[in-house]
């Protein structure tokens, strides 16, 4: 199984691009690190913040998850 992340290269070329006077110092292992851990920002303030049963907080948690990383499958 595959562990592909949805920021691809393509979307990070769309949003960095080649543009003049700036240079990424950055590279993309840097940049998808940095998506996963808002994304875990979001799922923490989700968990604090939505007054639901645990059960539903994990409902919304599951399909946010599979919202914001359709691409990406998980090996366990």
């Amino acid at each position: 199984m595959t562990n592909q992340h949805p920021l691809t290269d393509d979307i990070m070329y769309e949003l960095h691009g080649n543009k003049r006077g700036y240079s990424n110092p950055f590279d993309a292992a840097d940049m998808r690190a940095a998506a996963d851990w808002q994304l875990e920002q979001v799922i923490e303030w989700l968990r604090h913040n939505l007054h639901l049963n645990p059960t539903s907080v994990d409902y919304v948690v599951e399909n946010l998850r599979e919202a914001m990383r359709p691409q990406q499958l998980e090996d366990n």
